[in-house]
């Protein structure tokens, strides 16, 4: 039977024992009526995953004797810089992408942009992606979170010294080049970008050719922005392992 997860921050992690936030112990113990003794799985969001047992204190939960579990530390970071687009399909990207590897996200403001967030929706914003990627690390066994960046201008994203030593992809429909995979190339990692439902213009391409920036076709069909943005994923992530294991 399938061990329950829960998140807990890694400062609520201290000598063998993890005290889980209040609504991680409301689904504990209310939800779930898991009790004393029993043994669960936490994860600190930052890559370290634990087993341990489960002792309830009031309203307080916490898992005591922690076990460390073995890393899943990725070898090639990669990184998703997605257009804003409305909100439901860009919480899908976050959930999908979460469950498939991805290290950071990005949201990018584009000139075709679906929607514009203002700054002081910032903040509730953020919180709202990063529980969703957090949610998302606990169904699919991920003991890190990706890191959901505030929402970045195109040129200061094209420009971002995080990237430098990364190959740098974005994808264009109207691209010529067909984007066929290296993975010699990725040992430092890779960030994708993907546009808008409205597409990219031309001035943003010239400005992602001369960053750097190669820019790639996914074939000959127009995809959705949250299709291309999984489609990517997939495939990218299935290279970095099929080059893994011809690596071992």
């Amino acid at each position: 039977m399938t061990r329950r997860r829960f998140y807990v921050p890694l400062e609520s992690i201290e000598d063998g024992i993890a005290r889980l936030p209040q609504d991680q112990s409301h689904h504990l113990r209310d939800v779930l009526r898991i009790g004393a003794g029993e043994v669960v799985e936490v994860f600190d969001g930052e890559g370290d995953g634990y087993i341990g047992d489960v002792s309830i204190h009031g309203s307080s939960v916490f898992i005591q004797n922690l076990r460390q579990l073995p890393s899943q530390q990725a070898r090639v970071p990669l990184i998703l810089a997605v257009s804003l687009i409305k909100s439901a399909k860009f919480e899908w990207i976050l959930q999908k992408a979460t469950e498939l590897g991805v290290h950071e996200i990005v949201p990018v403001k584009t000139n075709r942009s679906d929607i514009r967030i203002t700054q002081s929706k910032i903040p509730s914003r953020l919180e709202r992606w990063n529980r969703i990627a957090k949610e998302a690390s606990k169904q699919c066994g991920r003991f890190s979170a990706p890191r959901v960046r505030q929402p970045s201008h195109y040129e200061e994203m094209l420009q971002c010294e995080d990237f430098s030593g990364f190959t740098k992809i974005l994808f264009y429909e109207k691209s010529a080049e067909l984007w066929t995979p290296d993975t010699g190339t990725f040992s430092g990692g890779v960030v994708l970008c993907i546009g808008p439902e409205g597409g990219w213009d031309m001035r943003e391409i010239e400005q992602a050719a001369g960053s750097g920036w190669n820019v790639y076709s996914l074939g000959h069909l127009t995809l959705r922005a949250e299709t291309a943005a999984i489609a990517a994923v997939s495939i990218i992530q299935y290279h970095i392992n099929l080059g893994r294991v011809y690596a071992e």
